[in-house]
């Protein structure tokens, strides 16, 4: 039980300074790296030094991951897990008509796939972090395992903001503020159905088509 109450503790301790230690390299790539590489580094670290290795540590490994991906087991009617289902890709519509289909007819195709492949791995490991490690931990803790997390995620994107030259469609409030938008209504359906399956593909898309707007703006003007 009380080694319980330590692992609780770390993790928020973590979550925390995920976001100050990323805010804080971001400070620093900027001024050493240009804003493709910088942002890409920060992307790399990221994912490689918090939400994967934590991910696993707080999982209890790649047997345990499995698990955040099961269907509910909770008693959920099946037209609130269909109307849960539906709300998880709200984001998807917002970002294919607001940024993918204003610039699909000029993109380049090679922006599609890295923004897939950005998309998969962002997509898989913010869900496994924010979502499914801090509801696996507090199952019955909408504070502590929704809330709180949520709004520690929307803080990190600080990070991706201060990266110099980097430009995002609506600034610093749709980044920002959209990340936390959809880190509430994702953190809600995974708290509620204690998975992130149906989140992490909704992530996955959303980021997809958020992603071809900002690499296209950033790095192919």
């Amino acid at each position: 039980m009380e080694n319980s109450k330590i692992n609780e503790y770390i993790l928020f301790f973590m979550a925390v300074i995920l976001v100050a230690v990323m805010i804080v390299f971001s400070f620093l790539v900027v001024n050493v790296f240009n804003k493709t590489l910088s942002y890409i580094l920060t992307s790399l670290f990221y994912w490689c030094v918090f939400c994967i290795p934590l991910s696993f540590y707080f999982l209890g490994g790649h047997k345990d991951i499995k698990n955040v991906y099961a269907k509910s087991s909770l008693p959920i009617s099946t037209t609130n897990s269909r109307i849960l289902t539906t709300l998880a890709f709200i984001p998807c519509v917002g970002t294919l008509f607001a940024v993918f289909i204003p610039k699909i007819t000029f993109i380049p195709i090679q922006v599609f796939g890295i923004a897939f492949l950005f998309a998969f791995i962002n997509g898989i490991a913010e869900e496994l972090f924010w979502r499914g490690v801090f509801v696996s931990t507090f199952p019955n803790s909408s504070l502590k395992g929704y809330i709180l997390p949520t709004l520690l995620f929307g803080l990190w994107h600080i990070a991706l903001y201060v990266l110099k030259d980097m430009k995002y469609q609506g600034g610093f409030a749709a980044l920002v503020g959209g990340a936390a938008f959809f880190g509430f209504l994702w953190g809600f359906i995974a708290y509620k159905t204690k998975s992130v399956k149906v989140v992490t593909i909704a992530h996955i898309i959303t980021n997809f088509f958020a992603f071809s707007g900002m690499i296209y703006d950033n790095w192919f003007i």
